[in-house]
């Protein structure tokens, strides 16, 4: 489970994202989920007010003890739904202040739930500090400070801090977006010193409800001023060429109207994801690619190439003939019948000379070597029967194997290259790879760094640092046929950098 010192040490542990952070943890772990919100905020509550009791690293309660961490965390637990409360009627606000098109009746009706769920956990709390100090385990005055100060028991604050970042943000809507938030900075800050004024009218003594009630209104009306306020600004972002989508407008309602307050998780891989890509194939034909029609066909949305002992091809492309890329991302499904291979040819040249030997049953079939239809450069093999899928392969120079399936290797073209680590076992990551089936292959190409992905599982990585190797030159795609095999290729995407 996890223990005190991991969940203190974390950052955001006062966000009710932590919630979410925790389950996560867990089901890592291989532990079950917490069953239910109510029960992983009261387990929550009970560790934090544990831990901050103790007053560890001078934070907390000072000089508690065991019982009154104990009566601490009881009180908290007791507050559970009435914070639950506060936090929904807060996520509701931010949803209507961020809701188009903007209904201020709607944002004044979420300001008054808001003022009566805070009232409510005033008097609850008010309440259940009224009994502790009844009690033996009361705390002494400079207990009762830290206590306040730590905001008793929870805040209810936002449901914010979404586990994953806003979907497809542009680095221009990012900016934007981090510029709204300071510029609501200061009314956030002015609605937290008020709620904050609240939770010290519930534990002053004697009780004051009069002063309670009047601190409440003081932060709905802080909370009315922030949600107008989000409100405006989102209407001026909405109308520039940068706006959210829906999509988007979900994600930025999660995390609390607020952009770039605290860490995320990238968005989860979505291989049908095509923003920014062009197509390579239409689907129904061979419009821009090159290769013998003897092996290459498009049949059922894909394009076909076939190798069989009456026609028999050896080595030979097709090649995509409109576009060559240097820097870019390449998504495809592929797919082998036979006990041949394939591969995806990136960044390649044609009509360079052919280093290996051709088979005799080769030339007899189709005759001299067309260097049109032979492709020279780095290789996304692709061989289910053999142990090659996925790793990094130089063809036709003699570099040939550069990065085997399941390593980080670092080199210099020619020179010698050095293993820099694993990333799994290459037998257990071949059982990933689907014969007979489709498969989602991924490539990535920055510089001289080239990421291969089979099945969302990273496979290799190659860090080329020689600026003259013809792995680093701009060039084009293609797709191979290698000994008797039957190979089909669809939904070819790229997106291109340079």
């Amino acid at each position: 489970m996890l223990n005190l010192t991991q969940f203190r040490d974390r950052k955001d542990r006062s966000s009710p994202a932590c919630g979410r952070w925790m389950s996560d943890f867990r089901a890592r772990r291989g532990e079950p989920a917490l069953r239910s919100r109510p029960a992983a905020l009261a387990i929550l509550t009970l560790a934090a007010a544990g831990a901050l009791a103790q007053g560890r690293g001078g934070r907390g309660v000072p000089n508690a003890t065991p019982e009154q961490t104990a009566a601490i965390a009881q009180m908290n637990v007791a507050l559970t739904s009435d914070v639950q409360r506060l936090a929904a009627a807060r996520a509701d606000l931010i949803a209507a202040a961020l809701a188009a098109p903007r209904d201020d009746a709607a944002i004044h009706a979420k300001v008054e739930a808001i003022r009566a769920a805070e009232l409510e956990l005033a008097h609850a709390r008010a309440d259940a500090f009224a009994r502790l100090q009844a009690s033996a385990e009361r705390l002494a005055p400079n207990q009762v400070s830290a206590l306040a100060a730590m905001g008793a028991g929870g805040r209810g604050g936002a449901r914010g801090g979404a586990r994953t970042s806003m979907p497809h943000v542009t680095a221009r809507q990012a900016l934007a977006l981090a510029g709204m938030t300071a510029g609501l900075q200061a009314r956030s800050q002015a609605l937290n010193a008020a709620r904050a004024e609240v939770t010290l009218a519930a534990l002053a003594a004697p009780r004051n409800d009069a002063a309670i009630r009047e601190k409440v209104d003081a932060v709905a009306t802080a909370e009315l001023a922030l949600a107008k306020a989000r409100a405006d600004a989102l209407a001026g972002f909405q109308a520039t060429a940068d706006r959210l989508d829906a999509e988007q407008l979900a994600w930025l309602v999660a995390a609390g109207g607020a952009y770039g307050t605290g860490f995320t998780e990238p968005e989860p891989m979505n291989f049908n994801d095509h923003r920014g890509y062009i197509s390579l194939f239409d689907g129904v034909s061979l419009k821009g690619w090159d290769g013998n029609p003897k092996f290459w066909r498009a049949e059922g949305g894909a394009i076909v190439g076939e190798s069989t002992p009456e026609n028999p091809s050896g080595n030979t492309y097709i090649v995509y003939r409109d576009v060559a890329a240097k820097d870019f991302t390449l998504k495809f499904e592929i797919k082998i019948e036979g006990s041949g291979g394939s591969g995806l040819q990136y960044r390649s040249k044609t009509g360079i000379p052919w280093s290996r030997p051709i088979p005799a049953n080769v030339t007899a079939n189709v005759g001299p070597v067309n260097l049109n239809w032979m492709m020279t450069g780095p290789q996304a093999d692709f061989w289910p029967t053999q142990v090659y899928t996925g790793q990094f392969y130089s063809e036709n120079t003699p570099m040939g194997i550069m990065a085997w399936r399941g390593q980080v290797v670092e080199g210099a073209g020619l020179a010698a290259k050095r293993l820099m680590g694993t990333i799994g076992d290459r037998a257990e990551l071949g059982k990933l790879v689907k014969m007979n089936d489709w498969n989602e292959y991924t490539v990535i190409a920055r510089g001289g760094t080239f990421i291969q992905i089979v099945n969302g599982q990273l496979m290799a990585v190659m860090v080329d640092d020689d600026p003259d190797s013809s792995n680093n030159q701009s060039g084009l795609f293609g797709i191979e046929i290698e000994a008797t095999t039957k190979v089909s290729v669809r939904n070819i995407w790229l997106k291109k950098l340079n």
